[in-house]
């Protein structure tokens, strides 16, 4: 599987599929690769409320490897016991708190909004 497109979410969405598969595929392994890249998105631009992502975001990856293995459980160091995922996209104020557009010069950054930290926290 490839999920692509999603930002840092895609991480644990994909934990989230991972643990799903290895449900239903015994004495399996799931290798889940995540990594952000933001060059993508850079604003080269003035708008000063577009260049809070440049301070705030960086390239980064992670990877973990699940199995459902009984012969691995005495050598892992942690269990995954619970994942919850949520969608909030269907309130306005939670879809509009990120938005990419373009400023005045024609340049595409991404917006923060202020709401930001309370939808945040809303949906945890």
């Amino acid at each position: 599987y490839n999920l692509g497109g999603m930002g840092c979410s895609a991480g644990l969405i994909s934990i989230d599929l991972a643990k799903n598969l290895l449900q239903v595929h015994p004495n399996s392994y799931a290798l889940v690769i995540s990594m952000e890249n933001i060059t993508l998105n850079w604003y080269f631009g003035n708008d000063r409320s577009k260049l809070v992502s440049n301070c705030l975001f960086r390239m980064g990856g992670a990877a973990i490897l699940l199995s459902n293995k009984r012969s691995d459980r005495r050598r892992s160091k942690y269990e995954l016991v619970h994942t919850v995922r949520t969608h909030k996209g269907a309130d306005d104020k939670c879809f509009s708190c990120v938005t990419q557009e373009e400023d005045s010069a024609g340049k595409v950054g991404v917006t923060l909004s202020k709401d930001l930290m309370a939808v945040a926290g809303d949906a945890l």
